[in-house]
């Protein structure tokens, strides 16, 4: 693959994840504020929602951090880091969240096409990186 090519697929990808984490960390944010003034304490709906945004920003935060700090690389670690627990993350959202009907098709789709299209530029551009190598041996 071309060393343009390549570069461009994992700044897409290192884009779309960052986009993934901050619209998340932003949705997390943003319903904390709102259960701000809620008892958690009187009320287990009031407790799991506010765990679930809570869960929303480190999530998020996370996808940022690996995205700037591996994917950007192409790294190997990172973009399985991003391509698993992000993807499994909106794969309970879509089951859990989604097919009931909790959140609109419309607005619930938006994150996991984001995690699709940097998962699929990542994949693609770990496929076109060079092998890694195998680690030195220390010999005394």
């Amino acid at each position: 693959m071309p060393p343009r090519t390549l570069r461009t697929l994992t700044l897409v990808a290192t884009a779309g994840y960052t986009l993934w984490g901050v619209l998340h960390i932003g949705l997390g944010a943003a319903m904390l504020s709102r259960n701000l003034g809620i008892d958690i304490y009187q009320s287990e709906l009031a407790a799991e929602s506010t765990m679930f945004f809570v869960s929303a920003v480190v999530f998020g935060a996370q996808a940022v951090m690996v995205a700037v700090t591996l994917n950007r690389r192409n790294d190997r670690v990172g973009h399985w880091l991003n391509l698993t627990v992000l993807g499994a993350v909106d794969a309970a959202f879509i089951a859990v969240m989604l097919v009931p009907g909790h959140v609109g098709w419309a607005e619930g789709v938006v994150a996991p096409l984001i995690w699709l299209a940097a998962a699929c530029c990542a994949a693609a551009a770990r496929r076109g990186a060079a092998p890694a190598r195998a680690p030195r041996l220390i010999r005394s």
